[in-house]
């Protein structure tokens, strides 16, 4: 079985997880289970916990003996920061400094996926274009209890019907046709990134921590200039939503709010958009405006 397992996983391209956490205790078991019971094989997992103040830590040490017995040909990595990043858009590059496998998913502590995922994900990559492969998610609360079965409606609010098949497109277009609109991948757990040194990851990563909201459509966008970008309509990942406080979530969207308008600026001085999409980028401004009663 061993020597069954080894030709398998030579024969595959080399897969690095992430898994960024940040007092997500509650959820690591089930989280890692969906990793580790994935039907294509995982090259090596990395786990960072960005100083957690509740038991995450001691949940992982617990878990990693059984993951080393279990698995042993998986390379696994477990670090600790001493101080909170607060931004998890830095764990992503940690990560990214740390893979050593030519893929790399970002699988989040709070989410789930389903066991085909990865192999679904890593079809695409057999044309050498593509830079990005991700799917549609569900929705799912902090219960696990699905909300939504899709995000299609809420980022096709043009209702151009883009969502309802699967494709593969010219990542470039993708931002000229949607991404400069709105951020079309609404959860990193959906994404399985080609790691190649032709794209400056680290640099696109440390300019995305300046956002406090929009990194990562910022770091989506500027991955998309050197490929192809493949959609999987299938829901093959579940998006775990939390809610915070009003006064919280009120900032947030301020903030939200202003880094958008930043973004639709550089979009609209670095691409040849429609004059379709610049007037679907000016009502999607206002929508945001009108809905969260944002005044400026």
């Amino acid at each position: 079985m061993e020597e069954y397992i080894k030709n398998i996983m030579n024969k595959s391209k080399k897969v690095s997880v992430i898994l960024p956490n940040y007092n997500y205790e509650k959820y690591l078991s089930r989280r890692i289970k969906s990793i580790l019971s994935q039907t294509y094989p995982l090259y090596e997992l990395i786990i960072l916990d960005d100083a957690s103040s509740d038991n995450s830590v001691k949940k992982i040490k617990s878990l990693l003996p059984k993951i080393k017995e279990k698995y042993p040909n998986l390379k696994v990595k477990f670090l600790v920061n001493e101080k909170n990043t607060g931004k998890p858009i830095k764990q992503w590059q940690k990560g990214f400094e740390l893979a050593t496998g030519n893929y790399i998913w970002i699988a989040e502590a709070d989410d789930l996926s389903s066991r085909r995922f990865l192999e679904e994900m890593m079809k695409p990559f057999s044309d050498e274009k593509v830079v990005l492969s991700y799917s549609e998610s569900k929705i799912i609360n902090k219960f696990g209890v699905i909300l939504a079965p899709n995000f299609r409606f809420s980022r096709d609010k043009e209702k151009t019907g883009r969502y309802q098949k699967s494709y593969i497109k010219d990542g470039k277009k993708e931002i000229e046709e949607i991404m400069a609109i709105r951020c079309s991948i609404p959860n990193v757990s959906a994404v399985v990134f080609y790691n190649t040194p032709k794209i400056p990851y680290q640099k696109y990563l440390e300019e995305a921590s300046s956002f406090s909201q929009a990194g990562d459509w910022y770091f989506y966008s500027k991955v998309l200039n050197h490929g192809k970008i493949s959609y999987n309509k299938k829901s093959l990942n579940s998006f775990r939503v939390h809610h915070g406080s009003r006064t919280a979530e009120s900032k947030k969207l301020e903030t939200s709010y202003r880094e958008i308008l930043k973004l639709h600026q550089s979009f609209l001085e670095n691409y040849h958009l429609s004059e379709v999409v610049k007037k679907w980028m000016k009502a999607e401004e206002m929508r945001i405006k009108l809905k969260y009663g944002i005044i400026s």
